[in-house]
């Protein structure tokens, strides 16, 4: 089965530098100043999609998505560097999960591998 992890952006020009550089998604495969679509592995895509409505609500947003990093510690020097401020964390089945936000609120999870 496929993924597609979709998050509405206002501003889709800096969402797609936060998410290619400051993530580190590298380039993606596909973009346009209305859809920006990043692979994260065979069968899941990022994919940012430009709308500007003002009743979007991020950071109250139900849903969120993980990011697994090969070396979590080396990451979030990365994006602390960067000035990504990142929650104290808490334990999900024995991992660590630690909470960021995208420059327009949207939040998401970063963990380490097992």
């Amino acid at each position: 089965m496929d993924c597609e992890i979709v998050i509405l952006a206002e501003n889709i020009d800096v969402c797609r530098y936060f998410y290619r550089e400051t993530l580190g998604l590298g380039e993606p495969v596909q973009d346009s100043a209305f859809q920006v679509i990043f692979p994260l592995n065979a069968h899941t895509r990022l994919v940012l999609e430009k709308c500007p409505l003002a009743y979007m609500e991020h950071a109250s947003s139900a849903c969120r998505f993980t990011l697994v990093a090969d070396d979590l510690e080396k990451f979030v020097s990365r994006l602390e560097t960067e000035g990504v401020v990142l929650s104290d964390g808490f334990d999900r089945s024995g991992r660590k999960i630690l909470c960021a936000v995208d420059p327009e609120g949207n939040v998401f999870q970063i963990t380490g591998k097992c």
